[in-house]
């Protein structure tokens, strides 16, 4: 019986919203880089859909950019029919793993900010157990696209977990804290990204006009009364049979937060069922910007954990998981996915947005009124995004059915 041996990676995505400074930057698009951009969206609104099916907590949010990241490292190792699977998944048939990496460098560097009012950081790091025979071909092509830190780690040791502990609670800025609990006999690899981003809304929502309000559940009965923030600006808005919507920035418009609030009568998981990459861009495109927008929307703070294996079975990528996973990029020995873990954390305040997201994969060896201002009032289930404005990349995608808010 061959032995079993776990090699875990993980991607993690943390915000917080603040403020600090620098020039804006724009996002240089060609063909390439909008296939993958629109790819990426795509697959990550896919996968929201399909945990939707299968979720019963009324709380839920992804985050499409850590996930996809994740993934990303993993796919420089695949090969075969595994990658076939992972090109499917991914939407990135058509493109070579060059184009792939190159452009995904491209949207990070685009994603790196460090300017007032807007901070986004990504770290990135494998680690391997003593002796574990990695390819330097892995290793470098993410250390290339990827800037990944390479350490090899006596796993083995009690201070292991400790050590890669300390590393993601470093890149987050002690927002994710923990990662692992403990390292299997069998473990030997460990692959980490993480982000950080901290931001302040353009137009704040002053404390003293919070108060009190009723919210609704998605069959009109009454959840119960949650803290509502208001704030009154021009905001992009949109109004259609389906939805009324509006874009909050954050400070110097580089990224954003759309909300989606269904028309009476629809569920928002109704909503959210008919989101794809194209419906995505359709979306956007009913934006406007209107004046005199008045924004009601209540405070909410929640966390989300989920094991995604079984989402990304249903979406083609079963091969990955079996003992006909072809893996042979990372290691002469057989790997498949055991486990693809996904946690996420946000906190929605008057200042600002806080979230993180971290991305876990585990692999075992084998061989309108127009009248008077526009009110837009969050009182009953919505869903949400957080966009990077230049190049609409979904950098987290959630719905809150029950808002709760705790200091």
């Amino acid at each position: 019986m061959k032995n079993i041996i776990t090699i875990t990676l993980i991607a993690l995505l943390a915000t917080a919203c603040e403020w600090t400074a620098t020039e804006d930057s724009t996002f240089d698009y060609n063909l390439k880089s909008a296939e993958v951009i629109a790819t990426n969206n795509n697959f990550g609104l896919e996968l929201f859909n399909q945990i939707l099916a299968n979720e019963d907590k009324a709380n839920v949010m992804i985050s499409p950019a850590s996930i996809s990241l994740a993934l990303g490292m993993a796919y420089n190792g695949a090969g075969s029919t595994t990658k076939d699977a992972f090109d499917q998944v991914l939407n990135y048939e058509g493109l070579t793993t060059e184009e792939v990496n190159e452009i995904s460098l491209d949207l990070i560097m685009q994603l790196l900010t460090d300017k007032k009012d807007n901070l986004l950081e990504i770290a990135n790091s494998i680690w391997y157990h003593e002796g574990f025979p990695v390819h330097q071909s892995f290793l470098d092509i993410n250390s290339t696209y990827f800037d990944a830190e390479v350490r090899e780690l006596d796993f083995s040791s009690p201070s292991a977990v400790e050590t890669i502990n300390n590393w993601v609670s470093d890149n987050t800025h002690d927002k994710i804290e923990k990662i692992i609990d403990d390292l299997s006999p069998d473990a030997r690899m460990v692959l980490i990204n993480a982000l950080y981003f901290n931001c302040l809304w353009e137009y704040e929502f002053d404390p003293d006009e919070s108060t009190q309000e009723i919210f609704y559940t998605n069959d009109n009965s009454e959840f119960g009364k949650v803290e509502m923030m208001k704030t009154e600006s021009t905001f992009n808005y949109a109004a259609t049979e389906e939805f009324t919507a509006v874009e909050l920035p954050y400070k110097d418009d580089k990224f954003s937060m759309h909300l989606f609030l269904p028309a009476y009568g629809t569920d928002v998981n109704d909503l959210i069922s008919e989101l794809d990459g194209n419906t995505w861009i359709d979306w956007l495109s009913k934006f406007s910007l209107n004046d005199d927008i008045q924004v009601i929307m209540p405070k909410f703070k929640f966390d989300y954990d989920r094991s995604l294996v079984e989402d990304l079975q249903e979406m083609g990528l079963g091969i990955a998981f079996t003992t006909e996973a072809d893996f042979s990029g990372i290691s002469d020995i057989g790997l498949l996915i055991s486990d693809v873990i996904h946690k996420t954390y946000i906190d929605v305040n008057e200042e600002g947005t806080e979230a993180a997201a971290v991305t876990a994969i585990v692999f075992e060896v084998t061989s309108i009124d127009p009248s008077g201002p526009k009110i837009i009032t969050f009182n009953r289930p919505f869903l949400f995004t957080i966009t990077e404005n230049s190049s609409k990349s979904i950098v987290f995608v959630g719905k809150v059915e029950e808002p709760e808010y705790e200091d």
